[in-house]
């Protein structure tokens, strides 16, 4: 049968292909659930995030090289509001109208890939930029929302380690993170930042379930693959049961993990929102801003970050393409002045 195998940190392999940030393949009659954390950690957290936001797929990457003339890969989309639409880039480069965005059914859908007529083209291309991923493998970039994967046809082969950038950006947080109202993994601010720094990037947004566990700070840290990280903090917990001090002693215990760890971490608290709630949103912030300080982590106020009423879409809490681009342009900014050192940073 089909068998997965991890290699490294954020590496697994399973039909000879890399499953990019997915910690485990979980078979449903539906096909494979791609989980972006360990099973054993998801147990440890909400119901939310067990059994469902960490199977969402924004972040997900299908990466290859392919062997034989094309490949047919088989997906399945669970219902959902948005259209699940599925990125090919071969590398850096977004791929062209033959091979580029693919929408993925409720039903079995098959995406086809061959490489590029000019990629020889698009090597030179890649090497005079110093563009961080090699146009050799494609990389299918999944949605937003929960994709399974059902197989393949044709020859490929894992990346080679030269494929992709060794240096690694992590974000934690809500679907803001996650990439809620983005519209496409591109527009993420994770995907942003990471191109900014010519670095890989690890998705570790969770819808609706950003409750900044202990165990999930645990693996935050656990995790030896990524260079730097962020930590969005706060707007789950607007509408969660638990009181005020609890959330506290929460941010509390989250932040002096994170705060153990030697590596740089930005962290921040709830961006601009046209809700409701903006008294307890205030009380948060300043909770965030209380414990971060006097750490080493380097804390910006989220309404800095992202401070436009009108970059917030129609729900009132998600910014719009317009509202991403804000915060992935002062985060970076901010990433780039304090903690990142310069052999981190992308050649102007």
């Amino acid at each position: 049968g089909t068998k997965g195998y991890r290699i490294g940190g954020r590496t697994m392999i399973f039909d000879q292909m890399e499953f990019h940030n997915v910690e485990a393949m979980v078979w449903e009659e539906d096909g494979y659930k791609m989980s972006r954390l360990p099973r054993d950690v998801a147990k440890q957290l909400d119901q939310g995030i067990r059994d469902n936001t960490s199977f969402f797929s924004t972040g997900v990457e299908v990466r290859f090289r392919l062997t034989g003339e094309e490949v047919k890969l088989h997906f399945r989309a669970a219902p959902d509001e948005e259209a699940q639409t599925a990125l090919i880039f071969y590398g850096s480069i977004q791929g062209g109208w033959q091979y580029s965005a693919k929408a993925i059914g409720e039903k079995e859908t098959v995406i086809t890939v061959k490489y590029p007529e000019e990629l020889g083209k698009l090597e030179a291309i890649s090497k005079q930029a110093k563009l961080p991923f090699s146009p050799r493998m494609v990389r299918i970039l999944l949605p937003y929302g929960t994709c399974h994967y059902l197989g393949k046809e044709g020859d490929t082969e894992p990346p080679h380690k030269s494929d992709a950038p060794g240096e690694c950006y992590l974000a934690y947080g809500s679907s803001i993170t996650h990439g809620g109202m983005a519209l496409m993994t591109p527009w993420t601010y994770p995907f942003q930042i990471a191109c900014k720094f010519g670095m890989d990037y690890i998705n570790q947004g969770y819808a609706g379930s950003a409750f900044m566990e202990k165990p999930m700070a645990e693996y935050i840290v656990s995790r030896k693959d990524w260079t730097f990280a962020s930590v969005e903090m706060g707007i789950n917990m607007l509408n969660n049961p638990l009181s005020d001090a609890a959330y506290e002693q929460r941010i509390k215990e989250f932040i002096e993990i994170l705060a153990a760890d030697s590596r740089p971490v930005f962290v921040t608290d709830i961006f601009t929102h046209n809700g409701e709630k903006q008294e307890r949103t205030e009380l948060f912030r300043d909770i965030v801003h209380k414990h971060a300080e006097g750490t080493n982590l380097i804390y910006t106020p989220g309404k800095q970050l992202l401070c436009n009423p009108e970059y917030i879409s129609a729900d009132m809490t998600h910014p719009t393409r317009e509202g991403i681009a804000q915060i992935a342009e002062r985060w970076s900014e901010i990433m780039q002045r304090q903690r990142i050192p310069d052999r981190w940073k992308k050649d102007a």
